[in-house]
Order: structure tokens, then C-alpha cells, then sequence
């Protein structure tokens, strides 16, 4: 079993694209409530923050400063890449943004109710 998470990437040439990745989970030693838990290998993050785009917020293009892991918590959130690239996210939405020089993506609160997000900052 896998985690299905949406990545912005750059190219070579410093061009973003959205792919996607697996985490791969595996039964841990955990047994809760007799069945056995699934875990993944541990990051390491510094920071976690929430964050809340009000509906019908869109955000200017920009790059990301540092490594982010986001779970969308509430709200209907698009990720845009040039090129028309987008996906669409709703609540258990997982997306990572590795820290980059030049790649530019836009994110916009889709839908009537506010878009809440956690981030871990790498």
C-alpha cells in the first residue's frame, strides 16, 4: 500500500512540472485495536504550520524558499504549473514543493469555503 503525493518539480533547464510519488507504507509492530498499523519511513521536519487561503484566493506565481510537505485539511485547492499543468486537491490531499531557484506555480481556493492546509517545513 501507498500514499499518493502531487510534486512540483523543475526540469533542467528550471522549468516546473507536477508529478507524482509514492510513500510506501509497511505494517509496523503497532497493533491497534487487532489490526496491524501501516507506517511509513520517518522525514525529519523543522517547522509545521496551518495555513488558510480564503475562498477565492489565488496566489501570485513563486518559489519556494525551502522544502514543503502540505496536507489539505478543508477546501478545494488547484496547483498550477505553466503549461497549463494543474491538479486539483480536496481534504487528505498530500503535495510537496521541493525548495527551488526558478520554479513558479500558482495555488487558488476552489469552491465557496476556505482552503486550510498543514505545512512541514523541511
Amino acid at each position: 500500500m501507498a500514499l499518493s503525493i502531487t510534486e512540483l518539480l523543475s526540469d533542467e533547464e528550471g522549468q516546473p512540472y507536477l508529478d507524482k510519488s509514492e510513500v510506501r507504507l509497511r505494517v509496523s509492530n503497532n497493533d491497534l485495536m487487532g489490526d496491524m498499523a501501516k507506517i511509513s519511513e520517518a522525514t525529519k521536519c523543522k517547522l509545521v504550520v496551518f495555513v488558510e487561503f480564503p475562498a477565492g484566493f489565488k496566489s501570485g506565481k513563486r518559489v519556494p524558499d525551502q522544502d514543503q510537505l502540505a496536507v489539505v485539511l478543508s477546501g478545494s485547492l488547484r496547483i498550477s504549473a505553466p503549461e497549463n499543468e494543474e491538479t486539483l486537491l480536496g481534504p487528505g490531499g498530500i503535495f510537496r514543493l521541493p525548495q527551488a531557484a526558478s520554479s513558479t506555480h500558482t495555488l487558488e481556493a476552489i469552491g465557496p469555503e476556505a482552503v486550510r492546509l498543514m505545512v512541514l517545513q523541511a
